[in-house]
């Protein structure tokens, strides 16, 4: 049953790819073709990657923490409380790692010169 749909995903992952990389790769030639400089594509957004992914997963954690206490009380049913709750805090964690990177961005630019 599984790989019923499985291969199909697979497939379709396997073109979406295959055209990504054709597309990139005619967009590289045409930028070298015209003599443009190509140090947009060396450029790399400054992200705290480890810091976005601990504040989601605290998130949620935090979200399925409270999920169970509303359940237990009979405050929500068990399978909103759960993906509300998950949904709810994951975002707000996001919401967060969000205002902490513009915050140190706008706060602190000599480090954002230093690295390039």
């Amino acid at each position: 049953m599984q790989a019923d749909i499985v291969v199909p995903v697979s497939v379709f992952a396997m073109i979406l790819g295959i055209v990504y990389l054709s597309y990139r790769k005619k967009e590289r030639m045409a930028l070298i073709q015209s003599g443009r400089d190509s140090s947009i594509f060396g450029q790399e957004k400054q992200c705290y990657s480890t810091l976005k992914w601990g504040l989601l997963l605290f998130g949620v954690g935090l979200g399925l923490l409270i999920a169970e206490a509303l359940a237990k009380y009979d405050i929500l049913s068990p399978e909103v409380a759960y993906f509300s709750m998950a949904f709810i805090f994951g975002g707000a964690a996001l919401i967060v790692d969000f205002l902490i990177e513009k915050f140190r961005n706008n706060n602190y630019p000599e480090e954002k010169e230093q690295q390039k």
